[in-house]
């Protein structure tokens, strides 16, 4: 996972809505084979953020749910969205058997939670989304970008915000 950079993107939700309405934003910008990268603590909004992105994507947001005891989830949509909780990988060798090309398809978009569980696994490129809590409901998130497409996808948003 990457240090941060001047070039970085960093934005303050103040509620679950918001966070939500940024994943959808994002959605609306992914185009097929794009990753999404998602690191936080417990309750830090990466499953709301998915939602949002699930809405973006056109899928009901209220079918996303988190991965967790399943280790990932496929939704139908504009894109497919491939939805991996990575936390009860032991390690990024782990993914393998979830076969890294129907994971990482250029015909779909993923996402991942816990991202850094599993970070010797990601592509080359991807967008590293970095969720924190401000307080009790505020939410920052970084974006920080891996590859040119990533680049252009963070712009993207950054300049919709």
């Amino acid at each position: 996972m990457a240090k941060l950079r001047p070039s970085d993107f960093t934005i303050v939700t103040s509620s679950p809505e918001m966070t939500e309405e940024l994943g959808q934003r994002l959605g609306r910008a992914l185009q097929a084979g794009d990753v999404l990268a998602l690191i936080g603590e417990l309750g830090a909004g990466k499953t709301t953020l998915v939602r949002g992105v699930a809405a973006g994507l056109g899928m009901d947001p209220d079918v996303v749910k988190s991965p967790t005891f399943v280790l990932l989830r496929e939704y139908p949509g504009r894109l497919p969205l491939i939805h991996i909780d990575g936390y009860r990988f032991d390690n990024a060798q782990a993914v393998v058997w979830e076969d890294v090309d129907w994971v990482f398809s250029p015909k779909k978009v993923t996402v991942i939670e816990w991202a850094d569980r599993v970070a010797e696994s990601l592509p080359e490129a991807y967008v590293e989304i970095r969720l924190s809590h401000t307080s009790a409901k505020k939410r920052t998130l970084t974006l920080i970008p891996h590859g040119s497409r990533a680049e252009a996808l963070a712009q993207a948003l950054a300049s919709s915000a």
